[in-house]
C-alpha cells in the first residue's frame, strides 16, 4: 500500500526496562495489529499520522502518533488500579465484580 512504512521496536517495562512479551500493538481505528515477541520486539506497517496503541494487562495504555520513524521503542508504566480489577479464572479472565462462585486470591 502506498505510503506505508515498516515500524519496528521494543516494548519494555518503565521502571525495570525488562522486555514485555505479548503487548498488543494496534493501529487505532483499524484491525491492523500485532503482539510483541518473547523479547518485547514488534513489527507493524503504519502510515504517517496513524495512531499506534500499545496495551498490556496491568499497564497504562500508550498512544503514539506515527511520524515516519523506522524504530519506535516504548516503555509502559504499571497501572496498579487496572491490575486490581482483573480476576484470572480456570478457563479465561473476568472482572472482580462479575465473578461468581468461589474466588481464591493467590499472591
Amino acid at each position: 500500500m502506498f505510503g506505508q512504512n515498516v515500524v519496528t521496536g521494543t516494548v519494555t517495562e518503565q521502571s525495570t526496562s525488562i522486555p514485555l512479551p505479548g503487548v498488543n500493538v494496534i493501529i487505532k481505528g483499524t484491525t491492523t495489529g500485532t503482539t510483541t515477541d518473547f523479547d518485547g520486539n514488534y513489527q507493524i506497517e503504519a502510515n504517517n499520522g496513524d495512531i499506534i496503541v500499545f496495551s498490556y494487562v496491568g499497564y497504562a495504555s500508550q498512544e503514539i502518533t506515527y511520524s515516519g520513524q523506522s524504530t519506535l521503542d516504548i516503555q509502559l508504566a504499571e497501572d496498579a488500579a487496572q491490575l486490581d480489577e482483573v480476576v484470572v479464572i480456570g478457563y479465561g479472565t473476568t472482572t472482580r465484580k462479575d465473578a461468581t462462585g468461589s474466588v481464591e486470591a493467590i499472591t
